[in-house]
């Protein structure tokens, strides 16, 4: 029997959702995403993370061993329900239009992977008033510690070589819960449009040249090659002059961004002519659904700047 326009819906959605699985593995591979953020898979719609205070340094073998419990603070991250819907009219099918429809497919998995950037970033703007395991702002002029005192990753410089290294020796001074520093190296800048050049020249420069009248001279720049620059269009409106560093090597990082791994991202279609899309309004609707959220980690891992 011979095919007829009414069959080529049917048709079409195996080929698509190769598409879609295609491009979005492209985009996780050149995703920042993974870089910035611990990625968590998990089957619960909460999960609790009662393990976020420091692990204990080695200490001599000497009589027994003395185990470090789990801290008495914790976290929960819930997961969120994501969506995004594309219709298509039924005569581009019916036209021969697909490799139009295709694109609009693979754009889909493009804007999948651009909301969890997006979420990330969004998360650290919002770090300065959310809440970080230990009940401070997760950047925070007074992060307590076990002695009594207490410690700072938050900055209200604007992004220059002064405030940069600053902010570099503070964070790799950063004490665990026994007053030992973690060891943290930032080797990450987050900025936002605004900053991306002061960033660049500051990160990415081997030399800097310093004027001064008709004097010129140049001098090796300390900060070239030790800091990766990630500019994100998400840092915009207030949050513009806003600039992070992090510590991206670590197993724990500043951020969690917990998926569910037996619910993965799904593609699916309303295309059938017998559907209510196809009949009443002769268009097909093609659609990603994904369940995930971002959420705070180890506050020593991060440090931000708020003018």
């Amino acid at each position: 029997m011979p095919l007829t326009k009414s069959d080529i819906p049917d048709l079409l959605l195996p080929g698509l959702r190769a598409d879609f699985a295609a491009a979005y593995q492209a985009e996780l591979d050149n995703s920042v995403t993974e870089r910035l953020a611990t990625v968590i898979n998990t089957t619960q719609p909460i999960q609790k993370y009662p393990w976020l205070g420091a692990v204990p340094p080695l200490r001599e073998f000497v009589d027994e061993r003395r185990p470090s419990g789990l801290a008495a603070y914790a976290v929960s991250i819930e997961d969120k329900v994501f969506e995004s819907t594309i219709a298509v009219d039924r005569k581009a099918i019916e036209d021969d239009q697909l490799d139009l429809i295709r694109l609009r497919i693979r754009d889909l998995a493009y804007r999948i992977a651009q909301h969890r950037h997006q979420m990330v970033v969004e998360a650290l703007s919002a770090g300065f008033s959310a809440t970080a395991y230990d009940g401070a702002s997760f950047f925070s002029t007074t992060h307590p510690l076990p002695d009594g005192s207490s410690y700072s990753n938050r900055g209200t410089g604007s992004l220059s070589d002064t405030t940069l290294a600053e902010a570099i020796s503070q964070m790799m001074l950063v004490p665990d819960d026994t007053g030992i520093p973690l060891g943290i190296l930032p080797d990450t800048l987050v900025v936002g449009p605004k900053n991306q050049w002061t960033a660049l020249e500051l990160v990415e420069s081997e030399t800097v040249v310093n004027k001064s009248g008709d004097f010129v001279s140049n001098y090796a720049n300390v900060f070239h090659g030790r800091l990766r620059v990630v500019v994100s269009p998400f840092l915009r409106d207030a949050a513009d002059d806003y600039w992070f560093l992090l510590d991206t090597k670590r197993p724990v990082r500043g951020l969690i961004l917990q998926q569910r791994s037996d619910v993965p991202v799904e593609f699916n279609a309303m295309e059938s002519h017998n559907s209510e899309a196809g009949f009443m309004r002769d268009r097909y609707l093609y659609g990603v659904r994904a369940r995930y959220n971002v959420g705070y980690g180890l506050w020593q891992a991060a440090f931000g700047a708020v003018l």
